[in-house]
């Protein structure tokens, strides 16, 4: 059986609110029968040492990348192009015990992905660029337009 000593170390040590959230995320992935280990910043999931997911801890939320069809939508999901994972597309937000359901569908998704071998998104240097690209050009209209 794996531990999860050095996750539910980093676990303890988050705020009230949000450590609610996440440890009821790490909940989900342990009962999945996934591995976690622990980053500066986030837990990392892993099942046969291929990524599922990796937590964020916000201030009152949790960000959860997910090893999941770039296309896919739901309620919880925003793009997650922004932490740059080559292989977790999207993110879902859980910033609520109500969200915890939904996220249990996404995250056992994400496992099912992973384990079957049919996750199959592996997103090249030029795709992170072209979206920083992207975002610079937004910004920069955004700040002309306001100042016009």
């Amino acid at each position: 059986m794996a531990s999860h000593a050095e996750a539910e170390g980093y676990l303890a040590g988050l705020g009230d609110e949000v450590r609610v959230l996440a440890e009821a995320v790490h909940r989900v992935f342990v009962t999945l029968g996934c591995a976690s280990y622990v980053k500066t910043i986030y837990v990392g999931y892993e099942i046969d040492r291929e990524m599922v997911a990796a937590m964020y801890a916000r201030a009152d939320y949790v960000e959860v990348a997910l090893a999941l069809s770039e296309d896919l939508e739901g309620d919880l999901l925003v793009d997650a192009t922004h932490l740059t994972w080559r292989t977790l597309p999207v993110a879902a937000l859980v910033r609520r015990t109500d969200d915890l359901p939904v996220f249990e569908t996404l995250a056992t998704d994400a496992c099912d992905r992973v384990r079957s071998r049919a996750h199959d998104v592996h997103r090249d240097n030029e795709f992170f660029a072209q979206r920083r690209m992207e975002r610079r050009s937004r910004r920069y209209l955004n700040r002309r337009h306001s100042a016009a």
